[in-house]
């Protein structure tokens, strides 16, 4: 699976589009992740992967992501740690990281850095290593 953002400058209003576009590859069948992975966890690690960097690291907020997914903040929370429990060939596919900020009047809060691992293999799209890919069928 690969995530490509695309942007764009829209003429007529003015303002920039952001498009994401998710490729999901035969690997993640073949590799037996699809067949290992609950439908709910697939979800969540998709809809995760739409914020992701070219890293694997992405900082959306539980609600953010709650509202992307269409479920409470709290649901959202549940099916985090659910991904972060599952493991792929015996490694994890999510790393949660909680991290304590300060905001600007100094007030303390949490904010959490997920990390999709390379077993997943997902990743952001890049262009010469999809023709690569392609050449080599």
């Amino acid at each position: 699976m690969a995530i490509q953002i695309e942007k764009e400058f829209n003429v007529f209003d003015k303002d920039w589009e952001h498009r994401v576009f998710v490729k999901l590859y035969v690997a993640a069948r073949t590799s037996g992740l699809l067949a290992a992975i609950s439908d709910r966890d697939w979800k969540t690690l998709c809809t995760l992967a739409t914020f992701m960097d070219k890293d694997g690291k992405c900082y959306p907020s539980q609600a953010r992501l709650a509202r992307a997914l269409e479920i409470s903040r709290g649901s959202a929370n549940v099916r985090i740690q659910s991904l972060a429990r599952f493991r792929f060939e015996g490694k994890p596919v999510l790393l949660v990281e909680r991290r304590i900020r300060r905001s600007r009047n100094g007030r303390r809060f949490g904010a959490n850095r997920y990390t999709i691992m390379p077993v997943t293999q997902l990743k952001i799209f890049d262009r010469n290593n999809e023709t690569n890919r392609t050449n080599r069928k």
